[in-house]
């Protein structure tokens, strides 16, 4: 809000950048999810996503979009 950034820079902090923050980052999308999904998949291509988000601990939304944003895979359906 304005006034924490007025605060900030009554106290000489000029700097525009964010603070590290403790906790869960705001992407699960890195190297090592990314890589780790990868070789679920290449172990395994038929695994459901119910099983991954069980061994990643990342939600189906986040899956999705690193099966088709990072690996450039395509979801194929059988029934």
């Amino acid at each position: 809000t304005v006034f924490n950034w007025f605060r900030e820079f009554q106290h000489d902090n000029f700097s525009v950048q964010d603070a590290p923050r403790s906790g869960r980052s705001s992407t699960s999308a890195n190297e090592q999810t990314i890589d780790a999904l990868r070789k679920i998949i290449e172990d395994d291509p038929h695994s459901t996503y119910q099983q991954i988000e069980n061994t990643l601990g990342i939600s189906f939304t986040e899956i999705n979009s690193i099966v088709q944003d990072y690996l450039n895979l395509r979801n194929v359906c059988a029934r």
